[in-house]
């Protein structure tokens, strides 16, 4: 893979993930405000978030039945591993290209992101 491909491929994951992270977590917005207009605060006592919005799976398992809550946090993790899916494909990337260097510290710095998310 010639660099100037693997580049603008980098750049089109990176618009379109932040794009779909926006989307769905304008949606899920518009949604919770149209559920919840005129509601009182009830931010006197502090509860914390409910266990379905804890998990991935379960965020998005909500979502896709169209939780707005869960539509807002599935937009928050679609945007946290929209730098993984891109530094995933720059190793792969530049492995293809026998660039072992850049393959490595790609490589290198797709362990932290994963050990920084997991841990």
């Amino acid at each position: 893979m010639k660099e100037d491909r693997l580049r603008r491929l980098l750049a089109r994951i990176m618009l379109w993930g932040v794009a779909l992270a926006a989307v769905v977590m304008i949606a899920g917005g518009a949604i919770f405000l149209a559920r919840h207009a005129g509601q009182k605060p009830g931010d006197h006592k502090f509860t914390g978030e409910p266990a379905d919005l804890r998990h991935p799976v379960a965020i998005f398992k909500a979502a896709l039945q169209g939780n707005d809550d869960s539509l807002i946090q599935a937009g928050v993790l679609l945007l946290l591993f929209n730098p993984l899916v891109r530094v995933a494909l720059a190793a792969w990337g530049y492995a293809a290209a026998r660039d072992r260097l850049y393959a490595g510290i790609a490589a290198f710095v797709f362990a932290v992101l994963l050990l920084s998310y997991f841990v």
